[in-house]
């Protein structure tokens, strides 16, 4: 019996390939989403981008997170004087990155706006130069984000008029040591009160030239670039401090033109339709800041109108009563604040009220509250 013919082998050679190229096409088929229009293929796209980005988000803020200070030979509840900063500055704001605080803006020893920023790091008690701003700001909020810094409103004029309030928003890279621009926000505003929880910053009180005290809030969404607004604070002011703890924003003490100081404490939890109001501040205060550490909010610094605030108090998360720690040894406002676990650090700051500066840099470590 004969074998099969070359033109057999032919016929089963293309049979073969035709199957093969149907198996291709199917698999491409599948991959790209399937047949209609590349609409799906696009989406995918545009999800796994984000997914990714949001990824690389949470892998800078777990990478800007410290191990931790050491606390041995650091006194509980005293402030240690630390290297002075090199550059007397006063209406600053700062915000930390990893074990570096990056204390941004203000006025210089000559009265003058200044696009100044230094950078501490907080192990070393060591200082550095960052290239500056952009743009020259006072009454400015600094945060941290994702292993970045951000920069948010503040006074452009050069001296201290409360006027030139911007909508300006920066973003600083320490990796690529570049300042770049992000979307403007909402409305102008200066002393205002801002603060990062979870993936969003809020933004609320403070003042513009066309109005001396404000209440909106400005939301700005890191994950989709993005400002909203959300619920107006029941009562305006400027010159106020924000920090977010316990799953809430807190927007604390502050003033208003021909008014006053205050002691109003609001609390907004995202998604609620109101803010609430929370046990007020022991003493009146403004142009102080606030952090979350020792089981409760620490507020330091401020000015009552005729002088620096030195009291120093605290907001028992878990008790919901303020009570008094050391104060701090020069009273100071338009001070940049942050915290690492227990330990409290004031930077710079005027030590009279009005237009003034230094170069002062104290340390606090909070006894946990009980």
């Amino acid at each position: 019996m004969s074998g099969p013919t070359a033109a057999t082998y032919a016929r089963r050679r293309a049979t073969a390939v035709l199957a093969l190229a149907a198996i291709v096409a199917i698999v491409l088929w599948i991959v790209l989403g399937g047949g209609g229009s590349g609409a799906p293929s696009r989406r995918a796209s545009a999800v796994t981008h984000t997914s990714a980005a949001r990824t690389r988000t949470r892998r800078a803020s777990h990478r800007s997170a410290p191990a931790g200070l050491p606390l041995t030979g650091i006194t509980p509840d005293h402030w240690d004087a630390l290297t002075e900063s090199p550059t007397a500055r006063g209406e600053v704001s700062a915000a930390r990155i990893g074990d570096d605080v990056y204390v941004v803006g203000g006025f210089n020893a000559a009265g003058q706006t200044s696009a100044v920023v230094q950078r501490l790091n907080l192990r070393t008690d060591r200082w550095a130069g960052v290239p500056s701003m952009p743009q020259a700001l006072n009454h400015m909020s600094a945060v941290s984000y994702g292993g970045k810094l951000y920069v948010v409103g503040g006074y452009a004029s050069p001296g201290d008029s409360s006027t030139g309030a911007t909508r300006g928003f920066w973003r600083y890279d320490p990796a690529t040591r570049w300042w770049s621009s992000m979307p403007d926000a909402p409305a102008a505003r200066a002393a205002a009160g801002a603060a990062v929880l979870g993936h969003r910053l809020y933004v609320a009180g403070g003042r513009n030239d066309a109005t001396s005290a404000l209440s909106s809030l400005a939301i700005f969404d890191f994950d989709s670039g993005r400002w909203t607004l959300g619920p107006s604070l029941a009562h305006p002011r400027e010159h106020v401090a924000a920090v977010a703890a316990a799953g809430s924003i807190w927007v604390l003490g502050g003033r208003a033109l021909g008014v006053g100081n205050f002691t109003y404490a609001e609390r907004y939890t995202p998604g609620a339709s109101a803010w609430q109001e929370m046990p007020s501040l022991p003493v009146a205060r403004s142009g102080f800041q606030a952090v979350a550490t020792g089981g409760g909010i620490v507020v330091v610094g401020g000015e009552d109108g005729a002088q620096t605030v030195g009291e120093v108090d605290r907001f028992g998360l878990r008790s919901g009563r303020w009570s008094r720690l050391a104060d701090l040894p020069v009273p100071r406002h338009g001070l940049g604040v942050v915290a690492d676990g227990p330990l409290v650090f004031a930077i710079d700051g005027g030590p009279q009220a009005g237009l003034t500066m230094s170069r002062l840099v104290s340390r606090l470590r909070v006894v946990p509250s009980s």
